[in-house]
C-alpha cells in the first residue's frame, strides 16, 4: 500500500495483518512504522520512495519478524520477475497448488494468491 504523506502516518505491522492509523498532525513528510518485518520494511520503503523520513520500531534487537522464518522463500505468482524472465505462471496455478497443500479457507487463499505478485 502507498502511505498518504499528507498526514503523519503510523503503520502497525505484524504477522497477521497490517493496519494503518492516520493522525492529522504535522510534519507531513514523516512516519513511524511499528514492526520491522517484511510488511513494516515495505511500508518504510514506500515512505522513503516518496522522499519522506521514517523511523522503524521493532521489539526485537534485529528486524525481520516472522518473515525470517520463510527459509524456503516467499511464494508469489505472476510476478514482475517471472514475466521478465519468461516464466509461465498464473494466479490460478498458485491458488490450486496452495489448496492442494492443505489450505482450509479457499476464500483467504484466493485473496492471498491473487495479490501475491503485486
Amino acid at each position: 500500500r502507498t502511505l498518504p504523506l499528507g498526514r503523519l502516518a503510523v503503520a502497525f505491522c505484524g504477522a497477521s495483518c497490517c493496519r494503518f492509523a492516520m493522525a492529522t498532525v504535522f510534519p507531513a513528510d514523516q512516519a513511524i512504522v511499528v514492526g520491522g518485518g517484511l510488511a513494516g520494511m515495505s511500508a518504510a520503503n514506500t515512505v522513503l520512495e516518496h522522499n519522506g523520513k521514517v523511523v522503524v520500531l521493532d521489539k526485537s534487537s534485529f528486524c525481520g519478524g516472522n518473515s525470517t522464518k520463510a527459509t524456503s522463500g516467499i511464494n508469489g505468482a505472476a510476478t514482475k520477475t517471472q514475466k521478465m524472465k519468461g516464466i509461465d505462471d498464473s494466479i490460478e496455478l498458485f491458488t490450486n497448488d496452495t489448496l492442494k497443500g492443505g489450505a482450509k479457507k479457499p476464500e483467504v487463499v484466493k485473496v492471498l494468491c491473487g495479490n501475491s505478485g503485486a
